[in-house]
């Protein structure tokens, strides 16, 4: 093919991407005529590849999607890609997160490591491991000589021991004084007063194990729930005070058990329920009474206000009733010994002269 024929088959595929091309008429091919012709310059150039974009172009795609509208003071963070130094998950307020490529920087014995997020996870756990190991070798440590005394101390008995028997065999005096001291220990009489001993003991732990069941069982089922109710009644009035004088109280009708100690018989119980109903309740009743008088100085202010606002109001009164009421001759002169009112000192004093100031008006 020649030069002009390539430049006109190239124009004319130029005009058919712009305008759409004439149906073109069918022919049949001739029967000498292979069906499969090279196909026209025009649909090789249509079916052609596109041209690949440039590699700046690429790049350029490639960092706008890589950049992230990040806050101020903020950070892309890489992740670990390699193998971990050892397994564990990291998690936030919403769940795991993957491990970020964090570098730690910290001092340990005296010297600046730096290492990676894992390995210090790492090292972490074989310092759990190492504590793990300290306390079990310190306890191993403290039960090897606690039996290293016991071993001593057995060492120094047997020893004491074979002397003693040394000696029995070597000196006749101090085997019969020994012989003797035995019998006399060892008498029926002396068995009979062991054995009174402990029959008394046995019964004396019976006897208190009774008294200290019947008290705790009547100080938490009635005792106890009457002072909280108190308590909770008189707020300024704490359960230690009212525990406090219950035991003082008390304390008149208590024995001595066999122990020697003091205890409350049940014989005591019906006098404590009357203490804490007659006595105990007022008092606390009193007490209470006294710490809450104390007004807040919002009250004291209003109580002020409502003293002022009923001397002004007496006052009042009085002249009107005064003008309503002018006498026609010359007013009498008071008395010379009648005393002068003194001035109010506290808020009920003011309330009642001014009380009383109306009421003499009215009068």
């Amino acid at each position: 093919m020649d030069i002009s024929t390539a430049l006109s088959e190239a124009a004319e595929a130029a005009m058919q991407s712009v305008t759409p091309p004439a149906p073109a008429p069918e022919v049949e091919p001739a029967a000498d005529e292979p069906e499969d012709t090279a196909a026209p310059a025009a649909e090789s150039e249509e079916n052609a590849p596109e041209p690949e974009e440039s590699e700046a172009d690429s790049e350029d795609t490639a960092e706008s999607e890589e950049a992230v509208a990040l806050p101020e003071g903020y950070v892309a963070v890489p992740v670990v890609a390699d193998k971990l130094a050892t397994e564990f998950v990291l998690k936030d307020a919403e769940g795991e997160v993957e491990i970020p490529a964090l570098v730690v920087e910290y001092k340990a014995n005296g010297k600046i490591r730096q290492d990676r997020l894992d390995q210090v996870v790492k090292l972490a756990q074989f310092g759990v491991y190492n504590e793990a190991r300290e306390q079990q070798f310190k306890q191993t440590e403290q039960q090897a000589l606690q039996f290293q005394q016991e071993r001593e101390e057995l060492a120094r008995l047997v020893e004491e021991r074979e002397a003693q028997l040394e000696r029995i065999l070597q000196d006749e005096d101090f085997f019969l004084s020994v012989r003797d001291a035995y019998q006399a220990e060892n008498s029926p009489e002396k068995r009979a007063e062991r054995a009174e001993r402990e029959v008394q003991r046995i019964r004396m732990e019976a006897e208190m194990a009774s008294i200290t069941n019947a008290g705790q069982q009547f100080y938490t089922s009635e005792v106890s729930p009457a002072l909280d109710l108190i308590a909770q009644a008189l707020p300024t009035v704490t359960p230690a005070e009212l525990e406090e004088r219950m035991a003082y109280a008390m304390q008149l009708h208590a024995q001595v058990g066999p122990n020697g100690q003091a205890y409350l018989p049940a014989s005591a119980y019906d006098a404590a329920r009357q203490y804490i109903v007659n006595d105990l309740a007022v008092w606390a009743q009193m007490t209470h009474a006294r710490r809450s008088e104390t007004a807040t100085p919002p009250q004291v202010a209003e109580a002020q206000q409502a003293a002022v606002k009923a001397q002004v109001e007496a006052q009042k009164a009085k002249r009107m009733l005064g003008q309503a009421t002018k006498p026609v001759g010359r007013a009498a002169t008071p008395a010379t010994g009648q005393k002068k009112a003194s001035k109010p000192k506290t808020v009920d004093d003011a309330l009642d002269s001014a009380m009383s100031e109306i009421l003499a008006s009215i009068r």
